[in-house]
Order: structure tokens, then C-alpha cells, then sequence
């Protein structure tokens, strides 16, 4: 039996809108544009930093509708997510059967999932705030990584659980933010080693106006100022032999 916040998370595809429904069902396409631009670059930082490839054994904690374990699929990978909502993971099956992939789903809550140590790179994409025991799930991801394997979490920064109010509140959803600095420490209290943060604003590309051109020399100082409250958290580890 779920408990209240569990289910919330649960039931969230049936709780929001047709419109955002067939958003889940399509992501990252058929959103708003700046939501599938980001996204698509985003897709580009987990094959580079996982180094994904035909070789790769993945697994996905939270992984929704399973869009990016599909791409891992697409790589070649060995892929496999999960989800605590059934519904997430029937679209995740039917957009994998759809694509002809042989990327796997199940339903299971990420802070108590137990599985053997087989694979080698591991992704949380926007799934660690919705969870108050962020160390259940890196221990979790622990387990489950051969040592030598890769973990690398994507998350909002501290700043969401002001600006995922109105969901939390919607939806009764949880959305919590977490700090680099808190998340380092937990990575390595979950057993990482060679903890390597970054952080990423999605840079625009720029043309050669004159304004462009400003923008693009003053961009790296306004972000270096805005980076605590804008930024995305990357955070990349090794687990520990």
C-alpha cells in the first residue's frame, strides 16, 4: 500500500491535463519548443558523461515515460527503467513497442528497489527531488552498479522546491531542491568514489550582431552569478569496488 505522497507521484499521469498527458506520451517532442530544445540537448550530456554505447548495461530510477531510457536503447544499450507509476510504465512499453526498441520496463519505487550488481552505467534525470530520502535512492543505484560503474544524477537546484509549488500543490507531488553540496555528500555516503559535479544553463548559440556578440563575453560572468539559483546540477560518480 502506497502511502500518500507515493501514490501522489503514482497517479500523476492521470491527474494532470489531456494536453499534458499527450506531452508525457510524445516527450520530448510536441511540447513547448524550449522544453524539447532543452531536453534534446540534455539527451546529448547523458550519452557523452555515460559514455553509452552497444556495451553499456543501463538503468534508469524514475525513469517516467521512459523517454530517455529509449535513447539508451538507441545507443545500443542494454537499457531498463523504472517508474513507481503503472501508467508511466505502460507508456514507456507502448512508445518502446512503437519504436521498435528493445529497451524494458517495470513498475517499482526507487527508494526500496533491490537488484543485482549487473549494471554499469546508472541515470536519475529529474526524479531525486520528488523523493525526501535522496540517500535511499543513490543506495539503490549503488546496488545495482558493478563496481567500476557510473552513476550520474541531473536535478534542479535548490531553488525547486520554491519554484514546484504550484505542481506540489496541483498534483501533490513532492518537489524538493537539493544543493551540490548536500549532493556530493551523498553520493559519496551512498558508496561513489571520484565525485565530479557540473553544471549546465543550456547555452544558446549566438550570431555575429553586435548585441549577440555582448551577450555572448558577458554571458560566462552573468551565469557564474546566477548559477546558485539557475543552473541545473550534474553529478557524475564511480562506484566505489
Amino acid at each position: 500500500m502506497l502511502d500518500e505522497r507515493k501514490r501522489a507521484e503514482a497517479e500523476y499521469p492521470s491527474r494532470v491535463s489531456d494536453e499534458h498527458r499527450r506531452w508525457l506520451e510524445t516527450k520530448p517532442f510536441r511540447g513547448e519548443r524550449k522544453h524539447t530544445v532543452r531536453h534534446l540537448i540534455d539527451v546529448g550530456y547523458v550519452v557523452d558523461l555515460l559514455e553509452l554505447g552497444p556495451e553499456s548495461t543501463f538503468l534508469e530510477l524514475g525513469c517516467g515515460s521512459g523517454w530517455l531510457t529509449r535513447y539508451a536503447a538507441r545507443c545500443g544499450a542494454d537499457a531498463v527503467g523504472y517508474d513507481i507509476s503503472p501508467e508511466m510504465i505502460d507508456i514507456a512499453r507502448a512508445e518502446a513497442a512503437r519504436e521498435g526498441l528493445s529497451a524494458r520496463f517495470e513498475v517499482a519505487d526507487m527508494e526500496t528497489l533491490e537488484l543485482e550488481p549487473r549494471f554499469d552505467r546508472c541515470l536519475i534525470y529529474e526524479a531525486l527531488h520528488h523523493s525526501p530520502q535522496p540517500l535511499d535512492v543513490l543506495a539503490v543505484a549503488r546496488r545495482a552498479l558493478e563496481p567500476g560503474g557510473l552513476l550520474l544524477v541531473a536535478e534542479p537546484n535548490w531553488s525547486q522546491r520554491f519554484q514546484g509549488r504550484q505542481a506540489a500543490e496541483e498534483f501533490g507531488t513532492t518537489e524538493l531542491g537539493i544543493t551540490p553540496h548536500r549532493l556530493r555528500r551523498l553520493f559519496r555516503q551512498a558508496g561513489f568514489d571520484d565525485v565530479r559535479r557540473f553544471h549546465s544553463n543550456r547555452r544558446r548559440l549566438y550570431g555575429n550582431r553586435p548585441t549577440e556578440i555582448a551577450m555572448h563575453l558577458l554571458e560566462p560572468f552573468a551565469f557564474r552569478v546566477l548559477a546558485p539559483f539557475r543552473a541545473q546540477v550534474w553529478m557524475l560518480g564511480t562506484a566505489a569496488g
